[in-house]
């Protein structure tokens, strides 16, 4: 009989590890936090008015964040990529990090979003230490940059608004251009009855940099349209500048300017 039940346990137990092992997933997220994608085509980059590609750019990124206080703190960190076409560099690489959230007591009318952003450019590892390429001679990555930013969010209004703040640094100063502000307002509103947005902004640069050089001290904007369809966020917008010293030079891929944009994003 002792041999039938050690028998009997030996062929049992395969078919209870095989059990649980069909019954075993893998989570769908990891034990805290969210782990989240995105990934958009642009048929052109534009950034704070200056066009980076004079072309097509895909970009894309992953993001973690973790919730500290339910609805009030919210920690985050990610990283983001571009293709460009500036200055001869092939690629944008941006890692970030930070806290965002809803004001207590009035958590449904005002957020905040505060961090550090750091922008590299891998492909500058090959510039000139005699500043042939424009770079100032410096031999190192000297198109590195530091941000520190922080934006309020104001909703309850027929439009959402958005107000920011970013102060850079240049570690190596690129073009002279050692440190700069950036003040961006912005806004947003459904159209009724129909699956569009409206949404445009208005921003200012100001830096240390020459303002004949690469247009320091100007000011862009931009209007566009977005919706949702097929699982994918689709827009159109129009952007441009003023008083940017570089506008009309045809061959300058940083120039400011007038620019129709259309993208195609999906986040994940």
């Amino acid at each position: 009989m002792l041999k039938k039940i050690i028998i009997s346990s030996a062929l049992a137990l395969p078919l209870t590890l095989a059990v649980n092992a069909k019954s075993f997933e893998f989570p769908e997220e990891p034990p805290f936090g969210e782990l989240s994608a995105n990934v958009s085509y642009y048929t052109n980059y534009i950034w704070r008015g200056e066009e980076q590609t004079g072309g097509m750019a895909i970009q894309g990124g992953f993001d973690y964040s973790v919730n500290l206080v339910e609805n009030y703190i919210d920690f985050y960190v990610g990283t983001w990529a571009a293709n460009l076409n500036t200055n001869g560099f092939g690629m944008e690489l941006d890692y970030y990090g930070g806290f965002t959230g809803a004001v207590p007591g009035i958590e449904d009318y005002l957020s905040y979003d505060a961090g550090l952003l750091y922008y590299d450019y891998p492909g500058a590892s090959s510039q000139s230490p005699d500043g042939d390429d424009g770079t100032g001679g410096s031999g190192t990555r000297s198109m590195e940059f530091l941000e520190y930013y922080g934006s309020v969010g104001i909703s309850g209004l027929p439009a959402d608004i958005g107000v920011s703040y970013y102060f850079g640094y240049s570690p190596t100063g690129f073009n002279g251009n050692y440190d700069y502000t950036y003040h961006n307002v912005s806004a947003e509103v459904p159209v009724p009855t129909t699956p569009f947005t409206l949404y445009g902004g208005v921003g200012f640069t100001d830096s240390d940099t020459d303002d004949n050089v690469t247009g320091a001290g100007f000011t862009d904007y931009k209007v566009g349209v977005s919706t949702s369809a097929f699982g994918l966020d689709w827009g159109l917008e129009y952007t441009g500048t003023s008083d940017y010293a570089a506008s009309g030079e045809d061959e300058d891929t940083t120039a400011g300017g007038d620019h129709i944009v259309g993208y195609v994003s999906a986040s994940f």
